[in-house]
């Protein structure tokens, strides 16, 4: 298995923002210690509202049920999977990587939470798998995430400051010698929330936050969030957001337009505040992917902010970086490369996550 130089894969990610299950199906080269990717096919299944509702309560759950969706989402996942390799003719296939759906995550007291069983998602599809991704650098005291920025590290040599606007934001910076990153605040989720209460999933091109006045009380509730003011390595759960980020919206009786458009600065305003450690590195764009990259008035007010050049790649990049992640996350487990990296999550050494199943 070593001495292979192209492997196929296939990443699974399903993101806090709950949208959907992003699948990509990558080709990766390996010359000399260097990795090389084609993205093949991709793909995003969209969730029912029910099922949406039900991740989002599974929190709720008691551990019996919360262990009966662990493997029931595992066989969903697997069936998805199944047919995107049936539609698209797969036949080379070296294994598939699953971040599985988080439901909590505790660093800070030992552990975090993924569901969506691997060993189902192999029986399903008959391919190898690899799982629980964030466990092994939870167990070495670290954060279990970010877990993005190895992926950066290799296969986006040309960039060195990196946003993804996914259900969380998070930025990771890339010096010569290591890479500090960390989740800033709340994004899609909190967008996506204000967006339900208009009867839409989505702003779509920040139509509403642009129709909409900032809220300069709601504003400065929201910068003062004592996780916007914590040290790093530090890192957010769904459950943050719900706990510390909603309530403040659900407090005041204004229009879902300011409150969206309040929601829009506040994203743009931390990410500039974070950035703001590391004025001293040379970098002069940022890379910017994630569904929130789509939000035309969210990647304005954030340009806005921030003094460097915001670049937004392709379509593809930007839809599906967290799932060739995932893909890419799962090829160095199988090579056994460390793939958490102890000065991004604070863990004790850099450790190779994942559990490993074969079909």
């Amino acid at each position: 298995m070593l001495h292979k130089t192209v492997f196929y894969a296939i990443g699974l990610m399903s993101g806090s923002s709950l949208d959907g299950l992003d699948i990509c199906y990558v080709r990766f080269n390996i010359s000399d210690g260097h990795f090389d990717y084609e993205i093949l096919h991709a793909d995003c299944i969209e969730y029912t509202d029910a099922f949406r509702t039900q991740l989002k309560n599974a929190p709720q759950l008691s551990g019996f049920n919360l262990s009966k969706l662990h493997v029931d989402l595992g066989k969903y996942f697997g069936t998805l999977t199944h047919h995107f390799i049936q539609e698209n003719k797969i036949e080379q296939l070296d294994f598939i990587c699953s971040h599985g759906q988080t439901i909590f995550h505790q660093p800070n007291i030992g552990f975090t939470t993924q569901i969506g069983c691997g060993a189902a998602i192999a029986a399903q599809t008959g391919c190898k798998v690899v799982s629980d991704l964030r466990t092994a650098d939870v167990a070495y005291n670290g954060q279990g995430a970010p877990i993005v920025p190895i992926t950066e590290r290799f296969l986006f040599p040309d960039y060195s400051v990196f946003l993804n606007l996914g259900g969380i934001a998070n930025i990771a910076v890339h010096t010569d010698n290591t890479v500090a990153a960390f989740d800033v605040c709340a994004a899609n989720t909190m967008l996506n929330y204000i967006a339900h209460q208009l009867n839409k999933v989505y702003d779509e091109d920040g139509k509403i936050a642009r129709g909409g006045k900032i809220h300069s009380e709601l504003l400065q509730q929201l910068n003062a969030i004592e996780y916007c003011h914590q040290k790093t390595p530090k890192s957010l759960g769904t459950e943050h957001v719900y706990s510390q980020w909603i309530p403040l919206f659900d407090s005041l009786n204004i229009p879902s337009a300011d409150k969206m458009a309040t929601a829009v600065e506040h994203i743009a305003l931390q990410l500039n505040c974070a950035l703001e450690q590391y004025k001293n590195i040379r970098a002069t764009t940022l890379f910017l992917t994630g569904g929130g990259a789509l939000n035309t008035f969210l990647v304005e007010r954030i340009q806005h902010r921030c003094s460097l050049k915001v670049i937004v790649p392709d379509v593809l990049t930007v839809q599906y970086k967290e799932a060739l992640a995932m893909a890419f996350f799962g090829l160095l487990r199988i090579l056994e490369i460390p793939n958490c990296l102890s000065s991004v999550t604070g863990a004790q050494k850099d450790v190779i996550g994942g559990a490993v199943y074969l079909p």
